[in-house]
């Protein structure tokens, strides 16, 4: 194993921390705006029950996101193990790590897609929302006659 294949994903898994850690500042940041909301007293039964469905499905969103970080941050620390035990050649072990960096990458994104899948369910919960409470003046909801997605 060269040095050259551990290169690659070094600079790779700290963007890909960047990219979930913007994903995790943006949930937190919504989750705070929903429980306002779920806070203040003008809300109606069914606005409460979708925002609660909302807050639901984010915090799955949530634990997705913490275990997809945590797994590119182990990620990065093997990489950096395989990068020391390929540079002073120990070359039974830094393969070995290498795999290990590579799986831990694949479960972070495995992580990703599955978080990616619960986004779009929280947009349409959303969507759904509004069409329900007749405000859909925007054309949003006119591909289905009942406001259904």
């Amino acid at each position: 194993m060269t040095l050259a294949a551990v290169g690659t994903l070094f600079p790779a898994i700290p963007l890909a921390i960047v990219a979930l850690n913007f994903r995790y500042t943006s949930l937190a940041g919504l989750m705070r705006a929903i429980s306002s909301q779920l806070d203040s007293s003008g809300i109606d039964g069914a606005r409460r029950t979708t925002l609660l469905d909302e807050l639901h499905v984010m915090k799955r969103r949530m634990t997705l996101v913490k275990y997809a970080l945590f797994l590119s941050g182990i990620a990065f620390i093997l990489n950096l193990a395989s990068l020391y035990f390929g540079y002073f050649s120990f070359s039974a072990i830094a393969p070995v790590i290498m795999a290990l960096t590579i799986m831990s990458m694949i479960s972070s994104m495995i992580c990703f897609c599955a978080e990616t899948v619960l986004s779009t369910k929280a947009l349409n919960l959303h969507i759904a929302g509004y069409c329900s409470t007749d405000r859909c003046d925007m054309g949003v909801c006119s591909d289905r006659a009942d406001g259904a997605l």
